[in-house]
């Protein structure tokens, strides 16, 4: 942001950052500015209003709602600026995953998120990366029927083509040089804010086709392996390590694979079924 930019609160991702820019701009353009006037026109504390923008406190929807008014922003922007806390703060993921969903909707959203919105789109419909790995498969048929006829979770047609013109569009796949569409080199950083959403319901998805294949798979086919097992709360970040090293480890033999015939999706997964004895805790 240059020092006199409006801050564009469809270009944020972080609903403190946006508010802290927002403010370090009203004190620059209001004379009248000050945030211990702006806490007392809310009726909220100056302290708490202080800790929310340190990220020592959480801004409660009720503490939200009493200082929107005092933002000087329009309804649309308001809305947003609440759905921007909800993906930030919420501990419930189909909220988080709701008022995604009602971000993308918005056009300003879109029109200042190009890359989000492409994410987004392609990792909330397990279909689109199943079949953009299916043009790694040897005898791949540039076909809408060929292509739904080989997933084992069946789709619509139209869900095919409407995934096909996405990858097309997105330029996911492109024509190479013997005029056959081919998968182009696409990286997605997944590690905040929309981005791990998004890869959060994709993990969802596709475990709701892991437990499908229980039934609907022959065990020859399918390999679902865990241990449960007490451990301690520090060694976790070795597991972690460890799993993604055989995930690694995985890749290489993929790469090193001269025939491919078939789309897996490889799922490794640790997570806790108890609660941590913070008082026991080290």
């Amino acid at each position: 942001m240059s020092e006199n930019s409006k801050p564009n609160v469809y270009a944020y991702h972080d609903f403190v950052k946006f508010l802290n820019d927002w403010f370090a701009y009203l004190k620059k353009t209001r004379s009248d500015f000050t945030l211990r006037n702006f806490a007392a026109k809310s009726k909220i504390a100056l302290g708490y209003m202080n800790m929310i923008l340190k990220r020592e406190r959480n801004l409660t929807e009720k503490a939200f709602y009493k200082i929107v008014s005092s933002l000087f922003l329009n309804d649309d922007e308001q809305k947003f600026l609440n759905l921007l806390r909800i993906v930030g703060q919420s501990t419930d993921s189909n909220a988080r995953l709701n008022a995604v969903n009602e971000m993308m909707k918005l056009k300003k959203f879109k029109l200042n998120n190009r890359k989000e919105n492409r994410t987004y789109e392609y990792l909330t419909k397990w279909y689109y990366v199943a079949i953009y790995e299916m043009f790694n498969i040897d005898d791949f048929q540039m076909d809408p029927k060929w292509i739904q006829s080989k997933l084992k979770r069946k789709i619509s047609l139209s869900d095919v083509e409407q995934a096909l013109e996405f990858l097309k569009t997105n330029e996911f796949v492109k024509l190479n040089s013997n005029g056959n569409w081919a998968q182009a080199v696409t990286h997605l950083d997944c590690t905040e804010g929309i981005f791990k959403i998004s890869l959060a319901e994709f993990h969802k998805q596709m475990l709701e086709i892991a437990h499908e294949s229980i039934h609907t798979v022959k065990g020859e086919d399918r390999f679902i392996m865990g241990q449960t097992m007490a451990i301690c709360k520090t060694d976790f970040e070795k597991i972690k390590k460890i799993i993604q090293a055989s995930i690694a480890s995985i890749n290489d033999v993929n790469s090193n694979s001269g025939f491919k015939d078939e789309v897996y999706h490889i799922e490794i997964a640790a997570f806790p079924l108890s609660k941590l004895n913070k008082e026991g805790a080290k």
